[in-house]
Parts: structure tokens; C-alpha cells; sequence
């Protein structure tokens, strides 16, 4: 049998397998809406391209010739793979673009690695990543523009899920030629370089702060940047003391470029979360997706 050259059409397989399901051409025209005429014209169509017959019509009993045997699985395994294709491009499957909102520490030091690892199992998406403040990327995920966000910051909220995911600390920090101090009350002297409002890294430590007696009007904030690298930058030249992550410095740490200076009994842990909406709907690849970027596992191995 040459298929080379067959031009079917779909309607006509489907109409054959109706017939051979049903072994009647009277229910197979009653399932489709057809008339009988129709079916059997159809039919006759496809006996005509193929050049064989594929239904003995001499029989009372419904019976398919060798050449409908082997066509029937043709038809089975054909329509299978096509209705698999239309599924798998109805939910996403080959692909799509996933929309992050991250803050500035993850979404600059921990997510890149993140994805690095996701993608060699979801090969199929592309990305999307918005850089903005702690505040913002719960925002966009709370508006439904983001798939998911990943932040250092946690805010009660019945639509929102948070999922704690890597743990960090803030340090407090300066370039290695700059005096050190030893009090949190020696801070208020200091020129500092912060991050802006809406910020994870500053919310968390204008909050420690305020639990040793000061608050933010009393600093001498010399700078404030919209990024973590515009502070890590920013003390790298010698302008100031910051409060940053350690995940932001850690090589800088290392090679002497900036020292940290312990505070006595003042220290913060931060938590990283990744955050959803629950009233989002996503396509089962999509929710795989999360469902493993999300997984403590997953960030425990970056």
C-alpha cells in the first residue's frame, strides 16, 4: 500500500473508525449525524485513493478485509498522534514563556542558577525575569501578571502563597580601609548606602534596627540605590557602610574587598520565598513547573 501519494482527510478517517467501532454503518451514521449515503460515500472514497477495498459488503457479519486491518491501524495510530498533538498545544506542552517577578538578591545571585537547572528539565520554556523590589514582585504576582515571584519578603495575604525556599543573611559591611565600629548605636554616625523602599533587604533592617532604638530618620543615609549592585558597587569604591546580603558579596568577601563588621548582639537572617496566587490558573506544564521551582530540594543543590 503507497501512501506517497494519498491525500486524506481527517473526517473520512474519523469516519472509518466510527464504522469499524461500531460495526454498522446504521450506528456509525447515527453517532456522526450523517446520513447513511454519506458514510458510505466516504467510504467509498478512501477504497478509491487506497485502490483496495476495505469492507467486505457480502457479508451479514461486519468484517474488514486484510487491507482495512492494516488501514484501520493506520487510522488508530494517526488519530491518536493527532489528538496528543492538539492537547499538548492547547496546554502549553511545547513550550511558552514563564514570567518571573524577582527581587533584586535572588533575581540577580540565586535564580540564574535556579533556572540553570530547571531548564534541563522544562527545555520547552522560555523566560521572562522582572528585577524589581521585594514589594513589586509580590505585586505583579498579586495583579496576575507574573507566573510566580521569588522575594525576600513575606506578607500575609488570603490570595498569595508564600513557600520558604534558601535561607541568608544580612551583613553589615564597608571597604577594608574604613574604620570599624562595634555598637549599633555608633550606625547613626556612619554614612550608609541602603536600598529604596519596598525592599526586602531594607524593610528587614530598618526593623532590627528599630528594635535597638533607632529609627530611619536618625541615619545619615548618604546613598540609596534601587539595585543590590548599586550598593555592593557603592562600598567596593569607599563611599559608605551598608547592609546588604551575604550571598551578594560572597566573593568579594573572599578575595579581602570588603570586610564585615560584627555588631555586638545584632544580626539578621533573611528567608527567600517564591510566591504565587492562588487564583491563578495555569497549564499542567506551567504548574509542573512551579511546582518543582518551588521545591526546597531544588535550592538546596545551588
Amino acid at each position: 500500500m503507497n501512501l506517497k501519494d494519498f491525500n486524506f482527510d481527517l473526517k473520512q478517517l474519523r469516519t472509518f473508525m466510527e464504522v469499524v467501532n461500531e460495526k454498522s454503518f446504521t450506528n456509525a451514521s447515527r453517532n456522526l449525524k450523517l446520513s447513511q449515503a454519506s458514510i458510505s460515500h466516504q467510504i467509498n472514497q478512501l477504497e478509491k485513493m487506497l485502490g483496495v477495498k476495505l469492507i467486505h459488503r457480502n457479508s451479514q457479519d461486519f468484517s474488514l478485509t486484510h487491507e482495512g486491518s492494516v488501514f484501520f491501524k493506520f487510522c488508530e495510530n494517526i488519530l491518536t498522534e493527532i489528538d496528543e498533538l492538539k492537547s499538548n498545544l492547547a496546554s502549553g506542552y511545547f513550550g511558552g514563556l514563564i514570567h518571573i517577578a524577582a527581587s533584586s538578591i535572588p533575581g540577580t545571585y540565586l535564580l540564574p542558577k535556579v533556572l540553570s537547572r530547571l531548564n534541563e528539565i522544562f527545555p520547552q520554556f522560555r523566560y521572562r525575569v522582572d528585577i524589581v523590589n521585594s514589594r513589586e514582585a509580590i505585586e505583579i504576582v498579586k495583579q496576575g501578571e507574573a507566573d510566580l515571584a521569588i522575594t525576600g519578603r513575606e506578607i500575609k495575604h488570603p490570595s498569595l502563597n508564600f513557600t520558604k525556599v534558601y535561607e541568608d543573611e544580612i551583613l553589615f559591611v564597608t571597604h577594608p580601609d574604613k574604620k570599624i565600629v562595634k555598637s549599633v548605636d555608633e550606625i547613626k554616625n556612619l554614612p550608609l548606602i541602603t536600598r529604596e523602599t519596598g525592599s526586602g533587604t531594607k524593610n528587614m533592617t530598618e526593623t532590627h534596627l528599630q528594635k535597638h532604638g533607632i529609627i530611619n530618620s536618625e541615619l545619615n543615609i548618604l546613598m540609596e540605590c534601587s539595585t543590590s549592585e548599586g550598593v555592593r558597587e557603592a562600598v567596593l569604591n569607599g563611599l559608605g557602610y551598608a547592609f546588604i546580603s551575604n550571598i551578594a558579596i560572597e566573593n568579594d568577601l573572599k578575595l579581602g574587598k570588603i570586610k564585615v563588621i560584627k555588631l555586638h548582639d545584632f544580626k539578621i537572617k533573611r528567608n527567600f520565598y517564591v510566591v504565587t496566587s492562588k487564583a491563578r490558573i495555569l497549564t499542567q506544564p506551567v504548574s509542573e513547573f512551579v511546582e518543582k521551582f518551588s521545591s526546597i530540594e531544588l535550592w538546596n543543590k545551588i
